[in-house]
């Protein structure tokens, strides 16, 4: 307990002696001292006014009045600093040594002007540069004697203002209520600092401990370290560090509103060309060195956000020509988003304002002022739906792009990407629903204004359809190639019109409703070759080339195709029957054609077929051309086989104005039966002929065309048969609805004009009978009026009977019956010409009458002379035959000589008889 008692009056005294020495110790002279010895550690002139008062709260010393530091010889706005006091710290053990040692000096409220010139001096440089300390100062003895110690324990400034001056760039900037703690017991040692600065809207915190301050001043390198705190970010940092400036330090960053601490510091993000409402999450962790010139990021990682970079960075600071090498990994989240933060909208860039893709890769870069060379390595790239992956180099030299890509691309809705990309699809003519897909591996080059590029594993898709192979693809000189083998399956050419941007054609089936193909293709100098093709239009498969320019105004197609058996049964509008569409009472379609595809092309087809099915007409083997020349198609007929014989010839349909179809057909040995039942539902008529027709129609609709029809036929049928008429039994037995007629050499020909088809020359016979014909066939109504009259020849007592029948009525049910009223024309006429046949006989037969009576008495006289010889030898005759004969029946009767004489006599008498008459009727007697 004493010994406590003791303790306590021994420290109760020390104090009050200090205190008791510490009034008793002349302000003026510290504040003199320490004016005078600051002056020398710092080289400036310090200045403190004598007016001083002691102090023993919160500081035990001196204060003084107003204190002041020089500025530099070349700074022009006054004092570095100025302060209205300074409270002094004392050293109390040292005081009772009798040793004046400063270990705190305060100012409140100072004014501090830190200038920096044009060459980059700085009035805050204090010391000589040849003053560099490495020790603590020794206590040295003022002129007085007196003991004086300048040891910086602490060293306050609170509430100071602050203007800083940058005559190199214009800057002039004041700052407020600014703190500064810096600890520094030892002149040649290590100092801790604290700055705290309100520069804007938020407090800045500096903690830093500086190892060598007067080294530091000096231009050495000095170990760093501390932590920069503000706007909450907490920014740390650890290594050397010079003021040359030269830097080779640790640095870790954890900062939560960039934005906010950019703002901190004085700095709008909008006016560094960011974002206005720039305010990522900030963290970096990196080793920097800089020598002056080169700063270089090791083991560096940075955040943006999401957005994380790394690896290492060297930059060199040329004037005008910036160099950068760098092996970096980036994986960059929301680029959009990141682009608008940096301010650089997507829009800048034509992009969409949706843009936002992610990319990650490991980049190995080199900048060189305006030269740029990268590499991209395990690229990822992602841009919604849209996936991008493999590597790439890109180079930039003089302006002029060099890349080269290795890359694998999946775009399963490319609309959506182009429009991202700033080029929606409508911008290509293509519908704004159309959903396109595209999926390749792509190898490509972009060197200048050229470009090349390999896809394999194609894929692409769009409104149902599919494209899939391999392709090249360049440009050079502004001119498009491209070559390759793809697939292709279209199930709705409709679709695919549509979402491209086109009217969708109403294709008849069997015309490429839907349609797959596989070909190999190319494209140079607007001209398309597809080489190895087979097309499949629906049902219709076909195999051989096209080739398609697109230099025109309208394509134009060659091609040379091949097919087997071709379905084109929907032309005939009825699913491919016949009697139904031509006969049909209510006549020909009467629907507008849509003929304006004559005019989407031009060129030249050759096709070959197996078979062709035109629904109401069957064909066989073809061998077909097509010209198509400004709406103006002609098929050419090579050799078509079809209804038991060929057909040759043309037709031709122009379109150029108004629709108008001709032909010129050559039909051999073809079954009409069939063909006339397929063209116009007549089947009456059977058998083998030739036919030539040449037509010419117009107007909008089946039905305008066939009643406008004009030209010629030619038919001829070596035998056959019609049915629904038997000739011979009319003649014969007065049976006109008979079931058929069996003919021979049936031969006609006809003039069209107006859709009807006018015939007055029909011969035909069935064996005894002949028949001509004569009459029209309407074919634009469907109707006919004939009249057909069989001739019997050979029929009893008559040399010939003809019956007129009349074929009438539509074709789906004409009517045949005999012709009453013609047969009555026809017996008047008869009688007519028997009359004057009569007639003329007559006088013929009176004429030769009198020239025979003339010549007759001329032979009279003759006759009658040559009558006599004639009798004479003729009775000697008869009487030597009539002896004969006599002799031989009695011969055989076994009569006497008086019998046979008398018998003799007997034939003499009639022999004479016969023989009188016979001269008599010779010389024309009675």
């Amino acid at each position: 307990m004493r010994f406590l008692i003791r303790l306590v009056v021994i420290v109760l005294v020390a104090v009050a002696l200090a205190v008791i020495g510490l009034l008793m110790l002349p302000g003026d002279r510290i504040a003199r001292i320490a004016a005078d010895q600051l002056s020398k550690q710092t080289g400036r002139v310090v200045t403190i006014s004598p007016d001083t008062s002691i102090s023993l709260y919160p500081t035990l010393g001196v204060t003084t009045g107003p204190a002041s530091i020089s500025s530099a010889e070349w700074a022009k706005n006054g004092p570095l600093l100025t302060s209205n006091s300074l409270a002094i710290g004392i050293d109390v053990p040292a005081l009772l040594g009798g040793t004046i040692r400063v270990t705190k000096l305060e100012a409140k409220s100072p004014r501090v002007i830190l200038e920096r010139a044009a060459d980059g001096r700085a009035n805050w440089e204090f010391f000589p540069s040849d003053a560099t300390p490495t020790e603590t100062p020794a206590a040295t003895t003022s002129e007085d004697g007196q003991s004086f110690d300048l040891s910086l324990e602490r060293a306050l400034i609170s509430d100071a203002s602050l203007r800083y001056i940058d005559h190199g760039t214009g800057t002039d900037q004041s700052f407020e209520n600014v703190d500064l703690d810096l600890s520094w017991p030892d002149m040649g040692g290590a100092a801790q600092v604290m700055l705290g600065v309100t520069p804007f809207t938020e407090r800045l915190v500096l903690n830093a401990n500086v190892a060598d301050v007067m080294g530091l001043s000096k231009g050495a390198q000095t170990a760093l370290r501390g932590t920069l705190q503000g706007a909450g970010a907490n920014i740390a940092f650890e290594g050397t560090a010079s003021i040359k400036p030269e830097a080779a330090m640790q640095i870790n960053a954890d900062i939560p509103r960039a934005g906010a601490l950019l703002r901190a510091l004085g700095q709008d993000p909008a006016a560094l060309g960011l974002s206005g409402d720039f305010d990522p999450k900030l963290s970096v962790n990196s080793q920097v060195s800089f020598d002056g010139t080169r700063l270089a990021l090791r083991k560096m990682a940075l955040g943006l956000d999401a957005s994380t970079l790394s690896g290492d960075a060297d930059i060199v600071l040329v004037p005008d020509a910036p160099q950068v090498t760098a092996k970096l990994n980036a994986d960059i989240k929301n680029a959009g988003q990141l682009m608008r933060m940096l301010g650089q909208t997507p829009e800048t860039f034509g992009l969409d304002p949706a843009f936002n893709p992610s990319l990650a890769s490991a980049v190995t870069l080199s900048l060189n002022g305006s030269n740029i060379t990268a590499g991209l390595t395990g690229l990822t790239a992602s841009m919604e739906e849209a996936r991008v992956s493999g590597k790439a180099d890109i180079a930039l030299q003089d302006g002029t792009p060099n890349i080269t890509a290795d890359l694998a691309l999946s775009l399963p809705n490319a609309a959506r990407s182009a429009e991202l990309l700033g080029q929606p699809l409508s911008n290509f003519g293509l519908s704004p629903s159309a959903a396109p897909a595209l999926k390749s591996n792509v190898t490509a080059n972009i060197k200048g204004e050229n470009i090349s590029a390999t896809l394999r594993d194609l894929s692409a898709s769009i409104a149902g359809a599919n494209v899939s192979g391999a392709m090249d693809f360049a440009i050079a000189g502004g001119a498009p190639a491209l070559s390759g083998n793809v697939t292709a399956n279209i199930p709705s050419t409709a679709n695919l019109m549509r979402a491209l941007g086109q009217a969708a054609p109403d294709l008849p089936q069997g015309f490429g409703r839907a349609i797959k193909a596989s070909t190999a293709l190319s494209f140079k100098s607007n001209q398309l070759d597809l080489s190895r093709l087979t097309v499949s239009l629906d049902q219709n498969t076909f195999s051989g080339g096209v080739s398609i320019g697109l230099g025109g105004a309208v394509p134009n197609v060659n091609a040379s195709l091949q097919a087997g058996d071709l379905d084109f049964t929907a032309l005939s509008g009825d699913g491919g029957s016949a009697s139904e569409s031509s006969s049909d009472p209510s006549g020909w379609p009467k629907t507008p054609i849509d003929a304006s595809a004559l005019g989407a092309v031009n060129g030249n087809i050759k096709l070959t077929a197996r078979s062709i099915n035109l629904g109401n007409l069957q064909l066989g083997a073809a061998d077909l051309g097509v010209a198509i020349d400004n709406s103006r198609a002609v098929i050419s007929i090579n050799d078509l086989r079809a209804y038991q014989g060929s057909f040759a010839g043309n037709f031709v349909a122009n379109n150029r104005s108004g629709l108008s179809v001709g032909g010129d057909l050559r039909a051999s040995s073809v079954a009409l039966g069939p063909l006339l039942t397929a063209l116009a539902g007549v089947d009456k008529i059977a058998g083998n002929g030739n036919l030539n027709v040449s037509f010419l129609g117009s107007g909008g609709s089946v039905d305008a065309i066939m009643r406008s029809l004009s030209g010629q036929v030619a038919l001829s049928v070596p035998q056959g048969t019609i049915s629904g008429i038997d000739l011979e039994g009319l003649i014969r037995q007065g049976n006109a609805n008979a079931s058929l007629t069996q003919f021979t050499n049936l031969s006609a020909n006809g003039v069209i004009s107006g859709g009807s088809l006018q015939n007055d020359d029909l011969t035909v016979s069935t064996g005894r009978v002949d028949a001509k014909g004569e009459g029209y066939i309407n074919l634009g109504a469907q109707t006919l009026d004939y009249l057909i009259t069989p001739i019997a020849k050979d029929v009893g007592s008559q040399d010939r009977i003809e019956i007129p029948v009349r074929i009438k009525g539509p074709w789906s049910n004409p009517t045949i019956r005999p012709d009453l009223e013609a047969a009555l024309n026809l017996e008047n006429e008869r009688k007519k010409l028997e009359e004057q046949a009569r007639q003329e006989i007559e006088r013929e037969k009176q004429k030769l009458i009198d020239q025979a009576e003339a010549e007759k008495e001329k032979l009279r006289a003759k006759a009658q002379a040559e009558a006599k010889k004639l009798e004479d030898r003729a009775r000697q005759k008869v009487e030597d035959a009539a002896k004969k004969a006599a002799e031989r029946a009695a011969q055989q009767l076994g009569l006497d000589k008086a019998a046979q004489k008398k018998l003799e006599n007997a034939a003499k008498n009639t022999l004479e008889k016969e023989l009188g008459k016979g001269l008599k009727n010779l010389l024309g007697g009675n």
